[in-house]
């Protein structure tokens, strides 16, 4: 650099100076800012330790989650350090309320607020998101207060024996520490009894469940009944908007998210017979909606259906059971609290000793026996409501507060009149590699999931290799995004988690150091978010992870840092500064990329291997020498621990015609601009020069902008396999298929013996 170089600020994001801009977020310099960073935090789904008992619930505190106050600072420069200054804040409405209803937690909230503030100096920005997952921690998951089912009619008492005994819910993976011989089998609880009348409930207890009122005090102190949706609705909203009061005009949110992954129960459901295969997760004890009721009403229930792993559907029936043999009740007035059985869905009968259905398709109807819709019916009138929560919110000097909305997980984005979406409205759908999650499992071949549940054959589903793992990740995004465009049109996309098991094959990489798969997964999962040109927030950021409990919430365990793992490295380092120790796939995860552009983007890659960070966008042409102004220079985040100072001769570089770059390592950035000879209008550029009018009639011309910047001496990105190498692979992968295929009916094999042993105490969950 030399003395009469130009220097420019590195961007130090602001959350009141971001604007939405048709798809684009938008810097105050008309520039594109591309949002990327991380979930802070898994911790945050389960309350500090202690955690109490079940039954308990009203005593727990999230006060520290995810990390102490003191804490923080640390957590901030790392993440800023790594490029990852997008924050994901979760919350989850226990958190806030676990009390009762209207008794808010005052000492989260100003715990919550200062940890909000604390980011503000180190120029990130969040947006708060309230988290379930199985509607609450007391069905399975996180998120609801205990008082939401309580409420509702669910016996909550004796650490919630009854409830898991009914197989109303697992609760053995809530409660902490691994699980032998169980992998993912929490997401199935939302099939279960108590989270999908929950979710039901709340979304359309008038509809579907108009005789259960709670009584509830009005602003006036009058008592009265209401309906469970209206007594669970306000309840949420006013939760919102306490929180929203607490924490919403401090400097670095940006925006808030209704609810994380908001799932219908069973309303939309065909029939009461069964559940959809190809959308809902069958594994281990899955009895359907019917027997389910049967169940929860406190009666042993025969050919309840346990699915084990298979090959080549996901999951196959490996017997029959009697479910519930002791007859324990998940109501806490008995065997005659079934709401399902008193709006008249079903009956027991005694001749028959079974439950018999009376209204099979009951919940594809409203009252007046109309088809039913999910989201135009139940889940777009609540948005709205929710919108206006933070519409009334008196928040300052903010441009604009976002509103980031997402779907039923894993489905396409539906229609959404514009005048059904909130303000300010940020598509933010989730994206996993269901086939690895499932399995816990990547290698060499990976399947699209979303493809096969949607009909696709199942030979054009399979890619083999890191190349076709990329492909496969890259059409699934490109796939979702694609289809929120279409309907949506130009409203920004943000994926607001994708994540990488940290114990994937076995926990090969925990027992011996090596994670290559990991990096390959994640590497695969990034570029194709870049592909697809929209931003992302990694799940997770847990510092509380540790290799033998995971990230202790349902055997989970995603976090690609940890404090635990962080002290057990700076017993080897050098220096006990160094931001990277106790953090994982830091190769992949900490990479180059166009923080702000002065044009439209057009794509972006990185490849790892070789260090080769490509760019390309589309900007006005510029003549002028001059030193150019803020909003004509685009920014890469270039991270020190590649490019650095010391590391500056291998730096090479290539821009298209009349590029000019400059390097600052201490504020690990690059920042490029152009220089268009006068003539370029003239010139010829084929598809890269467009030539438009402005509305003053003066013309307008654009070109397509190229940046290459790679480190000479690293590995070259490798060569197209040959025929014979193509061939070679297949036989390979074929004799491997059936190896692996054999070796894991085995595996599957042992896990079924070992699922008949989670115990509560004294008491197996289910028995054969």
């Amino acid at each position: 650099m030399t003395t009469d170089a130009p220097s420019f600020p590195a961007t130090q994001l602001k959350a009141k100076d971001i604007e939405i801009q048709g798809r684009h977020f938008i810097d105050p310099h008309g520039r594109v800012l591309n949002l990327r960073g991380a979930n802070v935090s898994g911790s945050s789904k389960v309350p500090a330790n202690p955690k109490p008992k079940i039954h308990d619930h009203a005593q727990v505190d999230y006060v520290n989650r995810p990390f102490p106050i003191e804490e923080a600072d640390e957590h901030w420069r790392r993440l800023r350090s790594w490029g990852l200054t997008f924050i994901r804040i979760t919350v989850t409405w226990e958190a806030v309320e676990h009390v009762g209803p209207g008794i808010y937690d005052e000492d989260y909230l100003e715990y919550l607020r200062k940890l909000l503030e604390s980011m503000e100096k180190y120029g990130l920005v969040a947006y708060v998101a309230i988290h379930q997952d199985v509607w609450s921690r007391y069905s399975g998951g996180s998120g609801a207060p205990g008082w939401t089912l309580t409420s509702a009619g669910f016996d909550l008492s004796n650490d919630g024996e009854n409830l898991a005994l009914s197989g109303a819910a697992f609760l053995d993976g809530i409660k902490g520490g691994r699980l032998g011989g169980e992998r993912g089998l929490w997401p199935t609880g939302y099939q279960k009894l108590a989270a999908a009348t929950m979710n039901t409930l709340f979304w359309g207890g008038e509809t579907f469940a108009p005789s259960l009122t709670v009584p509830t005090t009005t602003s006036d102190g009058k008592k009265k009944n209401v309906n469970i949706q209206t007594y669970l609705q306000d309840a949420f909203l006013k939760m919102f908007e306490r929180l929203v009061e607490a924490v919403g005009d401090v400097e670095s949110v940006m925006g808030f998210e209704l609810m994380n992954e908001p799932h219908p129960g069973f309303i939309g459901l065909s029939s009461i017979h069964e559940w959809n295969y190809n959308t809902d997760l069958h594994l281990g004890q899955f009895p359907s909606p019917l027997q389910s009721f049967c169940m929860g009403s406190g009666r042993p229930t025969e050919n309840v259906p346990i699915y084990k792993r298979s090959f080549p559907y996901p999951t196959k029936i490996s017997g029959y059971i009697t479910a519930n043999p002791e007859g324990k009740s998940a109501w806490s007035n008995g065997g005659k609290g079934c709401i399902w059985e008193k709006e008249g869905i079903w009956r027991w009968s005694e001749n028959k000793k079974q439950a018999i259905a009376l209204q099979e398709d009951y919940f594809t109807k409203n009252r007046k026996g109309k088809k039913i819709d999910f989201y135009q019916d139940f889940y777009f009138p609540f948005v709205q409501k929710w919108n206006q929560i933070i519409s009334k919110s008196k928040i300052e000097n903010r441009k604009s507060t976002m509103r980031m909305i997402e779907t039923i997980p894993n489905e396409y984005c539906p229609e959404w009149e514009e005048n059904k979406r909130p303000d300010n409205m940020v598509y933010a759908p989730h994206w996993y590699d269901l086939n690895a999650l499932f399995k816990k499992q990547f290698g060499q071949m990976t399947v699209n999931v979303q493809g096969l549940s949607r009909g696709m054959f199942i030979t054009k589903a399979l890619y083999f290799g890191s190349h076709g793992a990329k492909q496969n990740y890259a059409k699934q995004i490109k796939t979702l995004v694609l289809e929120a465009r279409l309907k949506l049109g130009a409203v920004p996309v943000i994926f607001g988690e994708c994540g990488v098991p940290m114990d994937l094959n076995n926990e090969h990489a925990l027992k011996t150091g090596d994670w290559k798969w990991q990096e390959r997964m994640m590497d695969s999962m990034i570029s194709a978010f870049e592909s697809a040109n929209v931003g992302f927030n990694l799940w997770t950021y847990n510092p509380a992870n540790r290799d033998d409990i995971g990230d202790d919430w349902n055997a989970e365990n995603f976090s690609w840092y940890s404090d635990h793992n962080r002290s057990l490295a700076l017993k080897k380092a050098e220096y006990s500064d160094d931001l990277d120790a106790g953090g994982r796939l830091l190769d992949v995860i900490v990479r180059p990329y166009a923080v702000v552009t002065a044009g439209v983007p057009l794509s972006s890659s990185y490849d790892y291997e070789s260090g080769l960070f490509t760019c390309r966008y589309q900007s006005e042409i510029r003549h002028s020498a001059d030193t150019p102004n803020t909003d004509e220079v685009t920014e890469i985040f270039l991270p020190k621990r590649l490019y650095n100072k010391e590391n500056s001769s291998k730096i090479k570089f290539g821009l298209s015609l009349g590029g000019k770059i400059l390097f600052d390592y201490e504020k690990e950035r690059c920042f490029v601009w152009f220089v268009d000879p006068n003539n370029v209008q003239q010139i010829d550029f084929g598809p890269t020069t467009t030539h438009s009018k402005e509305a003053n009639g003066n013309d307008k011309y654009q070109t397509i902008r190229r940046i290459d910047i790679w480190i000479e001496g690293k590995k070259p990105p490798k060569n197209n396999y040959t025929i014979s190498n193509i061939l070679g692979i297949t036989i390979f992968l074929i004799i491997a298929i059936i190896g692996i295929w054999l070796a894991q009916e085995q595996e599957w094999k042992k896990e079924n013996e070992a699922m008949k042993y989670h115990r509560l105490p004294k008491k197996s969950w289910y028995e054969v």
